[in-house]
């Protein structure tokens, strides 16, 4: 029994390494699969990355730029322009950046979020665009959430300086109307006509938009904001049309702090106003041409206000002269307010300015512009245009003169 157990033991010893030998073979051929998979995988992971679009896109725009204006009054102080210009060189007004984030959700969905800061407003950062956009077809789409107000040619940009050619917009229009963003809902329908592009969008919602300092920054809430417009394009030629309307309240202690208004009986709440622009651009790559009309109207006793302007320019290479010529002027003032009351609501002036633009690469341009503003007062109001001085004080020989430099670029 011995010699047999010996025998047993001595067969089992002789075997065992063969089967250690087999198991392990088994496993690294195991890992060999698991490898195979993983390449796989990864290059079917390359290969849909390069032919489905991303998910997500990041963009960005930057300005860092420098004003500075000559403002004399006959009180002997200096006014600044509505656009944080002064009598020292200021790089607040002109400096500001934004990030853009495109997040495709499906093949019919994006979620846009834009965060914008500018030094105007100490650089505290905020979401200026937070908004749906769904293609219900392939012509038709819709937005919903924080979105642009469209009320302008160039309103889509407006903060972009790198998209247009001047330093800054002509604020006889651009000013106007200052709102850039909605609370809204807004449709759009794309088609064509023959040769010409077109593209309708009509759209309801709320805004609160600060009036700035000629208005003591008075808050003005536009309830029921709606409004369509129409752009059609055709061959170098861009055609823009608009119209919205909306009740707007001012809070009566924002209107006391800009007028007596509660001791002459005033308010301000629900007024329908109406805006209406209509603008026209031509460019080919050799010429540049863009011209915009515009009117605010109140439905009461504040002054309404008409403006227009018209900017030509010329490519020379990575060079472009630019000449613009811009005013605004007050409408249907209420004779049976006081002077003075019509004077410091009204808005009146006239402007030339002179503008060079170097594209230093794809994505970054330098700018330079020398603005003449005058014809602040006439026989009806004496104002002081869109610059902000002390009560009772009147531009020194009526005109007035700004320098802005700036560099955009986008990323």
């Amino acid at each position: 029994m011995g010699k047999a157990l010996s025998v047993v033991l001595g067969a089992s010893l002789g075997v065992s390494p063969l089967w250690a030998i087999a198991a392990e073979s088994d496993v690294e051929q195991t890992l060999r699969d698991y490898q195979q998979r993983l390449e796989k995988l990864e290059q079917q992971q390359v290969e849909s990355s390069l032919t489905q679009p991303e998910r997500l896109r990041i963009n960005g725009f930057l300005s860092a730029g420098m004003s500075r204006a000559e403002a004399d009054t006959t009180l002997g102080d200096d006014g600044s322009y509505i656009d944080g210009s002064g009598d020292k060189w200021s790089h607040d007004s002109l400096t500001r950046a934004g990030v853009q984030f495109n997040a495709q959700l499906t093949d019919k969905a994006e979620a846009v979020v834009q965060l914008f800061a500018s030094g105007a407003d100490d650089f505290n950062a905020e979401v200026q665009w937070a908004y749906l956009d769904y293609d219900v077809t392939e012509s038709v789409s819709v937005k919903a959430g924080r979105i642009v107000a469209p009320f302008y040619l160039h309103s889509q940009y407006v903060d972009v300086g790198y998209a247009y050619p001047w330093v800054s917009l002509p604020s006889e229009v651009y000013q106007l109307a200052p709102i850039k963003t909605m609370e809204a809902l807004e449709a759009t329908w794309g088609f064509n006509t023959g040769p010409v592009s077109h593209r309708l969008s009509g759209f309801w919602g709320s805004s609160t938009v600060d009036g700035g300092p000629r208005t003591n920054n008075a808050q003005y809430q536009a309830d029921d904001l709606a409004g369509m417009n129409l752009t059609s394009r055709w061959r170098d030629w861009t055609v823009r049309a608009a119209y919205s309307a909306a009740d707007v309240s001012v809070g009566q202690d924002d209107l006391d702090a800009l007028i007596p208004a509660t001791a002459l009986g005033l308010s301000f709440d629900e007024v329908y106003t109406y805006f209406a622009g209509l603008g026209l651009q031509y460019d080919d790559g050799s010429w540049f041409m863009s011209g915009e009309v515009a009117r605010l109207d109140f439905g009461n006793w504040y002054p309404s206000s008409q403006s227009a302007y018209v900017s030509l320019g010329k490519y020379m290479g990575k060079w472009m002269p630019l000449v613009t010529w811009a005013e605004v002027d007050p409408r249907d003032l209420d004779s049976s307010l006081p002077g003075p009351i019509n004077d410091g609501l009204a808005e009146q002036q006239k402007s030339w300015t002179a503008g060079l633009r170097y594209s230093l690469t794809d994505s970054i341009a330098l700018k330079g512009e020398f603005s003449y503003y005058y014809d602040f007062s006439d026989d009806e109001v004496s104002t002081t245009g869109f610059f902000v001085t002390d009560p009772g004080a009147e531009m020194e020989d009526d005109h007035a003169t700004i320098v802005r430099l700036s560099a955009d670029l986008v990323f």
